[in-house]
């Protein structure tokens, strides 16, 4: 994967930032299995073949996992946590909150600019979007149109594409963004800054857009979205998990070159791919 021709710079370049807002143990049912996922997720990272990035989680509770001696930086909240399912069945939600507390952190870390992913503590990062990202620094931000649906429950892959549907419709952990020490929030709440129109994932693109800085797809296939592992899955949380295995089933990958691949890729699926056979 080679990255475009190099463009004027405005300055050397940025620095990379992941933000994960973590489900707090209260807002979870199963606990452990948050930290595994999460661990996976950190591990994902660890492969990365540049390492020039830090890692803001925003949580309740520091999580016991192995952070794979990677820059880290856990932002403990000072508000209560919501109840796993609420009054009215709905699942407990304090991202948006979460997302705010990785945006405060993350001025107070920049210099003058950084690109930004904003991470689901469940998703696998492919190992050279850093690199490629740096490398192409387009000043403006990427696009993930491209990568794979993993059922955790079958150990098989389905296609995320134009052609199938576009990872970023499905998956929250799909876009790269370029920012700005004045794109940054001045405080919690700051919802005029441009860091806080980024809600709905779905809108990633148009949000960009029309802020006059497009975001460019990547032109391989750079993330994928595990669905029906439990725990922080939103497909669980709201009642989709047969929706994604039949999307799954529809979109399957069955090139055995294509699977050896991302085997090869992302190792921290061995898991999975062991106990399906």
């Amino acid at each position: 994967m080679e990255p475009s021709p190099p463009t004027s710079r405005l300055s050397a370049c940025p620095r990379f930032y992941f933000g994960i807002p973590l489900r707090s143990r209260q807002a979870s049912f199963d606990w452990p299995l948050v930290c595994r996922n999460l661990e996976r997720t950190l591990l994902s990272l660890k492969h990365q073949t540049c390492g020039d990035f830090g890692i803001l989680v925003a949580c309740h509770e520091i999580p016991d996992v192995d952070t794979f001696d990677l820059d880290i930086e856990f932002i403990v909240a000072d508000f209560d946590p919501p109840p796993a399912v609420d009054d009215e069945g709905r699942p407990g939600n304090d991202k948006p909150k979460k997302k705010r507390m990785v945006g405060l952190a993350m001025k107070a870390r920049m210099a003058d600019d950084g690109y930004y992913l904003q991470l689901d503590a469940d998703d696998l990062i492919h190992p050279d979007l850093v690199n490629f990202t740096l490398a192409d620094d387009n000043r403006r931000g990427y696009l993930i149109e491209r990568g794979y649906m993993f059922d955790c429950c079958t150990g098989q892959f389905g296609q995320m594409d134009q052609e199938h549907s576009p990872f970023w419709r499905h998956c929250g952990s799909c876009a790269v963004v370029y920012f700005t020490k004045a794109d940054m929030p001045d405080h919690l709440m700051d919802n005029r800054c441009y860091f806080n129109q980024f809600k709905r994932h779905r809108e990633y693109a148009d949000i960009a857009a029309a802020r006059g800085q497009p975001l460019v797809p990547y032109p391989e296939p750079m993330a994928i979205y595990l669905v029906n592992h439990g725990e922080n899955d939103i497909s669980m949380y709201r009642g989709k998990k047969g929706v994604k295995s039949e999307y799954v089933r529809r979109s399957l990958v069955e090139d055995p070159d294509e699977i050896s691949k991302l085997v090869a890729d992302y190792p921290q699926l061995s898991e999975f791919l062991r106990v399906s056979g």
